[in-house]
């Protein structure tokens, strides 16, 4: 199972690289996870390099999670930070330039920056390879998540076939975990191949109401924090 989702302290999560790495370790049943905080990659790599030096018993991914002109996206399997606030097909050639897997996460949210119906429809419709998408997020437990739902499962059951999956962009430690992916395997590399060939399974549970409101102010703190570190004074973003 894998949970490619994760935001940390380099971005707007509210715990460290260490504490993430030894509460998978300690508490969940994870084969492999991601780092994707938004718009950067140098806490994935950090993540990379500590996991290296350990003993955990899962394998871990670079990825980044990027706000295009049309919502956000996941890219995993990178190695460089893709820019923030391009257009979605020129982010899409970004991320398979450099063999990464690009998921629509939190897909026709209205309350998150999320990739929409239309255009999820259109780059359906484009024939270039490097303007697709991999997969398609059809769990993600937060409220963002929750929102049209169904909406999303029927518009990839009937017309996009991407390979669906489950995350649970967790911002807290208690998140992680609690949307993931199920897959043929136990390794990253098992899991880009299950992306390929749309063998993955979502799965997980939605947060409850109670849960959404106890982690809303320790979020807020953490994205006025991410924020003040990613504009720059000119407030161009990076």
């Amino acid at each position: 199972m894998a949970d490619m989702h994760v935001h940390t302290l380099y971005s707007d999560g509210t715990a460290s690289i260490g504490e993430i790495l030894e509460h998978v370790k300690r508490a969940t049943h994870l084969d492999v996870l991601a780092i994707t905080d938004h718009e950067r990659v140098d806490g994935a790599l950090r993540a990379r390099e500590i996991h290296a030096a350990g003993d955990y018993p899962f394998e871990l991914v670079v990825g980044e999670e990027i706000t295009t002109r049309r919502g956000h996206l996941v890219a995993l399997f990178i190695e460089e930070r893709i820019p923030a606030l391009r257009p979605l097909p020129e982010t899409l050639e970004r991320i398979h330039a450099q063999g990464g897997v690009a998921i629509a996460v939190h897909p026709m949210a209205p309350l998150t920056p999320s990739i929409g119906r239309r255009s999820l429809l259109a780059l359906g419709a484009d024939p270039r390879p490097d303007h697709r998408l991999d997969a398609i997020e059809l769990m993600n437990p937060s409220a963002a998540g929750r929102v049209a739902r169904h909406a999303r499962e029927t518009l990839n059951r009937d017309v996009l076939h991407l390979a669906p999956v489950g995350n649970s962009d967790a911002h807290v430690l208690e998140g992680i975990a609690t949307g993931w992916t199920w897959f043929d395997g136990v390794t990253a590399e098992d899991y880009r191949a299950a992306v390929a060939e749309a063998a993955t399974e979502p799965a997980g549970a939605h947060w409850s109401h109670a849960h959404n409101v106890s982690v809303y102010g320790r979020q807020l703190i953490a994205k006025a924090r991410h924020l003040g570190h990613t504009l720059r004074p000119s407030g161009e973003w990076r």
